[in-house]
């Protein structure tokens, strides 16, 4: 893996991470918020519930206290009454006690709750600018109100529904017909109520993604530590690969890759019925450059001639390979005379090149002597057999005034 690819890996998957991680505190936070506003409709119905059985046996009479006023805003036959033993008894309806059970639960839990209405009797139960929204929202037929809003200043899950007129309320609301909408009960939840909760789930979220970040990169360091420790194996053991079968000094295939390579190609060609030519060709006089030039010369004279030789061999399955010394050999996938028109162009480009050679009885520039062998292989000839015909053809060749191309025949 490149380093450009792991690190591509690597922002990939904290994107994805922080992709997660978003989605995750998103999810708290509107679990908190479903949680809240589901402890807003319980405190509702719950109030619901009180309020009825209050109206069922038509209020309750209570002591009157300082605490407890008789209700000025309650219009009714014996609000107040005297006990035998001279108590003073004060009716509280559904309303009142509502306003009082909102009043004690503010002081225990800070969870508020209030009756109210458009048009409430009771000044003190004017609605605030979301109340007001919510019973114009309920006389349009909504069922329910569930926002985060501010209260105080403060941030609250406020849940507010609406109060409807049943049997029991017509003793006190003869104006209204069952069903009417008479007004709403508001619960506000403070948010720093629920955000204990939020905060403990969001540190286990928050711990789970950075352990699986964490992992996640760690995996791909180790693998990219892996990969590049198996890379740098493999270029390594491409290199003594390398320094087995190809020659150091030309770069071209050595006799030991020639010897795999012709052995495979003869298998392949006897399994199609196809020709295989080997082309044996060496530089004529060469000790003589040798010997006038030094080894050196002759060095960079062999590097030269294996550049010309690999400009004419395009086809994959053909290769020139140094067989020793100044002894060099082709093997092609060609029948006769397209091994000998090769071998002809390679002779020619190797002339044309004007390597001097200053010791030559033939020429004044370096050349080739070149022997071809051509075969369709069956199982009674082996590659050996071949090579050694082309090395007839090459000695043919010298035999016949060198720095020409000699096809083998019988």
């Amino acid at each position: 893996m490149r380093t450009k690819v792991f690190l591509f890996f690597a922002l990939l998957w904290l994107a994805l991470n922080a992709i997660s991680l978003l989605m995750q505190i998103n999810g708290v936070h509107s679990t908190a918020k479903n949680i809240a506003f589901a402890q807003g409709q319980l405190f509702f119905n719950h109030l619901v519930t009180m309020r009825h059985w209050n109206a069922e046996y038509g209020g309750v009479y209570v002591p009157v206290s300082e605490q407890t006023p008789p209700n000025p805003y309650l219009d009714v036959p014996e609000r107040d009454i005297v006990t035998v033993d001279g108590r003073r008894l004060t009716l509280i309806n559904p309303a009142y006690m509502t306003r009082q059970l909102a009043e004690m639960e503010k002081d225990r839990s800070s969870i508020q709750f209030s009756i109210t209405s458009l048009n409430p009797k009771r000044p003190e139960n004017q609605p605030d600018e979301w109340e007001a929204n919510a019973l114009q929202a309920f006389e349009r037929g909504e069922p329910n109100i569930m926002q985060i809003a501010q209260l105080h200043d403060l941030p609250f899950y406020r849940y507010m529904a609406p109060l409807k007129i049943n049997e029991s309320c017509l003793r006190c609301h003869k104006d209204h017909q069952l069903g009417d909408i008479r007004g709403g009960i508001s619960v506000s939840i403070p948010q720093d109520k629920i955000m204990p909760y939020v905060d403990g789930q969001l540190r286990h979220v928050y711990l789970l993604h950075a352990s699986i970040a964490s992992i996640g990169l760690l995996m791909l360091i180790a693998f990219h530590a892996s990969e590049r420790s198996v890379n740098k194996q493999l270029k390594f053991a491409k290199s003594m690969l390398r320094l087995a079968f190809i020659d150091s000094l030309t770069g071209l295939p050595n006799r030991r890759y020639y010897d795999q390579h012709v052995q495979k190609e003869w298998q392949h060609a006897m399994r199609h019925q196809y020709p295989l030519s080997i082309i044996m060709l060496d530089i004529d006089y060469f000790k003589n450059y040798n010997d006038a030039e030094g080894h050196t010369a002759g060095d960079k004279c062999l590097i030269k001639l294996a550049r010309v030789l690999k400009l004419y061999l395009k086809r994959s399955e053909d290769i020139v390979c140094r067989y020793g010394g100044e002894e060099f050999c082709v093997v092609t996938s060609c029948d006769a005379e397209q091994s000998l028109a090769l071998a002809e162009k390679l002779r020619a480009a190797v002339e044309n090149r004007k390597l001097r050679h200053p010791n030559s009885p033939i020429s004044r520039y370096v050349t080739l002597s070149l022997g071809v062998a051509t075969a369709i292989p069956i199982n009674s000839n082996t590659p050996g057999e071949l090579l050694d015909l082309a090395d007839k053809a090459l000695y043919r060749a010298k035999k016949n005034g060198r720095n020409r191309v000699e096809l083998y025949e019988k």
